[in-house]
């Protein structure tokens, strides 16, 4: 328990998620995988994550004094380091200078997030997550594809939006007591059932650009993935032990992995 906490809690488990979702997206495309990208996306990830944790310390010590973080933050602080020179190390910018555009982008992202806490502004919680997870690991490895029409940039951006905003919603149900007012999460805004109802929504919603992007096995393949993603969502309540959330639906990117890309 404690290993799976330290994978968890230290970010290495989001991490590996979103290494993997970016693999997924070059694969159902056909595109020639870059893997100096997909390790760039893990170590950016591991430090946006631990950055958001890290910067608010303070406070999180005096809320959540027996977090994992307030215990230790040696640890975060040494993975946050780490991470910013596996991230500089594997920037793709200088060999694909057209990236750096949207880098750019999910760089002011992740520093508007966790420095400006942008978070706490009316609505954009959710849209900032799933927007900078869409343009990491939908549309830039779009473009690694020569010549890439924009329908297809467009396709992956979108599904992989719309099913980050679904699989994020169960955070905002976990932190429905602790969100400020006026933050306006979406549970905040229509209550927890209509909040899953969105994540439903947004899942069935990103079936479409997929059956355009795949072929029917694969297809068939991530409707029983998002069915999967379905029942995590119906089930999550604000009573659920944390690692329900953090564990279990975040290892859904994972799991959603390891059952489509033999498929492709």
């Amino acid at each position: 328990m404690k290993t799976l906490k330290f994978i968890v809690y230290s970010n290495l488990w989001i991490s590996f998620g979103a290494f993997f979702l970016a693999y997924l997206v070059f694969a159902i495309n056909g595109i020639e995988t870059n893997f100096n990208y997909l390790f760039f996306v893990f170590f950016s990830t591991l430090f946006s994550y631990n950055l958001q944790r890290v910067s608010r310390l303070k406070q999180i010590k005096k809320s959540s004094p027996n977090a994992w973080i307030s215990n230790n933050s040696t640890i975060a602080k040494g993975l946050l380091i780490a991470s910013f020179f596996g991230a500089l190390v594997t920037v793709p910018v200088f060999n694909y200078p057209f990236l750096g555009f949207w880098l750019a982008i999910l760089g002011l992202i992740s520093a508007g997030y966790s420095l400006k806490n942008l978070r706490g502004l009316p609505y954009l919680k959710i849209i900032l997550i799933s927007l900078s997870w869409a343009i990491a690991c939908g549309l830039i490895p779009s473009l690694f594809l020569n010549e890439a029409p924009a329908s297809l940039i467009i396709k992956n951006t979108l599904w992989v939006f719309l099913y980050i905003l679904a699989i994020t919603i169960p955070f905002d149900i976990r932190d429905v007591g602790i969100d400020e007012d006026h933050q306006k999460t979406i549970p905040q805004w229509v209550g927890i059932p209509k909040s899953k109802l969105i994540g439903l929504y947004s899942l069935v919603i990103a079936l479409v650009p997929l059956f355009f992007l795949t072929c029917y096995l694969v297809f068939f393949g991530f409707i029983i993935a998002f069915t999967l993603a379905w029942l995590l969502i119906r089930d999550s309540f604000p009573e659920k032990q944390e690692l329900y959330f953090s564990f279990m639906i975040d290892g859904h990117i994972i799991l959603q992995f390891l059952l489509l890309f033999f498929l492709c």
